[in-house]
């Protein structure tokens, strides 16, 4: 059977497989950064160092559960998870970092983070923050498959809803601002009703939508060129207590801009060894 189209008739990929992000370089730069990866990771040693990092994913599919549970137990065994208000206070040196300490986050807002992740976080009693696109929350069917080429996943995959977002809030989780249609916040800099509307906006509707206060901010695609200084001005004069960004780095306690966080990114597909690297460190300051 052949998957359809993003602009046939409404069907959402389930399976990772189908859903795949579009490979970003050519074939033989990500073989050679695999390579990379690899050798670091298995010279590399566990540190008996205090840290603090932020790590951070976009989907869990219906055939990734087994392999996200897998890289949950592994990272508790390196780190213990921290929930963004800890993070936050770590950060600006109001509380010690006196151990070992990993922040979790996803973006996008899609719908397989709810059905498959969440379950295990809670089972792990994981703390993380989910950060979404307003506005694309319950989308239309041809909004959606835009949404899906604007983030480069190949197969249509379902965005998340109010209830369950309001339902993921009542269990403890951090749901953050992702901007409203995840306007990257260069482009949008110049124009200050539209910076308003996307990042001002967002907080708006999560707080009128589920009741709290929207203190975090992730801003989309990510890279320090996505984000500039007027945008990430923009952030603060909302309200908004810590941005965070989708750059390598490392977290330095009062050193650190907490407008401009940086986070590992990996996925469930990704290499175990290399999730733990970067977990440990590895990489850092590199994309």
């Amino acid at each position: 059977m052949t998957t359809p189209s993003l602009s046939s008739t409404p069907y959402y990929v389930k399976n990772w497989r189908k859903a795949a992000p579009t490979p970003v370089g050519s074939a033989a730069r990500r073989f050679l950064r695999n390579v990379t990866l690899t050798t670091l990771a298995e010279i590399q040693k566990a540190s008996s160092r205090n840290f603090l990092r932020a790590m951070y994913c976009h989907y869990v599919f219906d055939d990734q559960c087994e392999q996200f549970e897998e890289i949950i137990v592994s990272l508790k065994k390196i780190g213990t998870f921290i929930d963004t208000d800890t993070c936050l206070e770590m950060l600006t040196g109001n509380r010690p970092i006196d151990g070992r300490y990993l922040h979790l986050s996803f973006d996008d807002g899609f719908r397989n983070v709810f059905t498959n992740a969440v379950p295990i976080l809670q089972r792990h009693q994981v703390p993380a923050a989910f950060f979404v696109p307003t506005s694309l929350m319950e989308a239309s069917w041809d909004r959606t498959a835009d949404y899906c080429k604007l983030v480069h996943m190949t197969g249509m995959t379902e965005i998340i809803g109010w209830d369950e977002l309001q339902e993921m809030s009542r269990m403890g989780f951090e749901i953050g601002s992702h901007t409203r249609t995840h306007a990257r916040f260069s482009e949008i800099s110049q124009n200050p009703a539209l910076m308003e509307n996307e990042i001002l906006g967002s907080k708006h509707d999560l707080e009128d939508r589920l009741g709290k206060e929207c203190k975090y901010i992730a801003w989309p695609f990510g890279e320090n060129s996505d984000a500039d200084s007027l945008s990430l001005q923009m952030t603060q004069q909302s309200g908004y207590r810590a941005c965070f960004s989708a750059v390598r780095g490392t977290v330095n306690p009062q050193t650190t801009h907490h407008f401009r966080i940086p986070r590992h990114h990996f996925e469930a597909e990704s290499p175990l060894a290399h999730i733990k690297g970067f977990a440990r460190g590895m990489w850092e300051g590199r994309t």
